[in-house]
């Protein structure tokens, strides 16, 4: 299993400005993903987008270990494509993205609401896909994204429809992912894992 730490509001303001105090400690907590929601909905202060692509990306070359995922929308447009488009010792050839970093595409920002579309990932770097996917509906949207990834990789996130209320805690649902384990498998998009049947 791969650890992806969901950075929000303040540690997001943090990154933004390049401080990276925090985002030390992921790796030895086991974490090997670290995505970055720059979005208001998400407690970040956005104005800072704009004018942190170099901060970030610094900060990304930094930590080789890790992969980082910049939240791919309207919203964190000025970041990512600050990113993406500047051709620097830290961010490589304009166009492509450090190797360690890959996008999520959400017009959502995390609040869960279906996607109309599944655009094709573009030639120079690899995406993922999130908004209102779960339990539900995983297996007919994993074969939207499969055939809009042309033989690509590419990879969904999920974690709002992954959750429940369990004597009247909010918790990250484990039963939930297992039910879109199996939905994956029985549309044998993969094979059920062993250790889970």
């Amino acid at each position: 299993m791969q650890l992806a730490a969901h950075l929000c509001g303040t540690r997001v303001n943090e990154v933004l400005d390049g401080e990276d105090t925090f985002v030390s400690t992921l790796s030895q907590l086991g974490f090997k993903r670290v995505q970055i929601n720059a979005t208001a909905v998400n407690g970040v202060d956005t104005s800072k987008n704009a004018t942190s692509a170099q901060a970030v990306a610094k900060l990304i070359s930094r930590h080789k270990d890790l992969e980082f995922i910049l939240q791919k929308n309207e919203e964190t447009r000025p970041l990512w494509e600050g990113v993406l488009l500047s051709n620097d010792e830290y961010c490589g050839d304009s166009g492509k993205l450090p190797p360690n970093v890959t996008m999520l595409v959400d017009e959502s920002k995390g609040t869960g609401v279906l996607s109309e579309a599944w655009p094709t990932p573009p030639d120079g770097y690899n995406i993922g896909y999130a908004g209102g996917i779960g339990p539900a509906n995983i297996k007919d949207v994993l074969e939207k994204v499969l055939e809009a990834g042309n033989g690509r990789e590419v990879w969904v996130d999920m974690e709002s429809s992954l959750r429940s209320s369990k004597n009247g805690t909010d918790v990250f649902d484990m039963d939930k992912c297992y039910e879109c384990i199996d939905a994956i498998c029985s549309a044998e998009q993969f094979a059920h894992p062993e250790f889970l049947r």
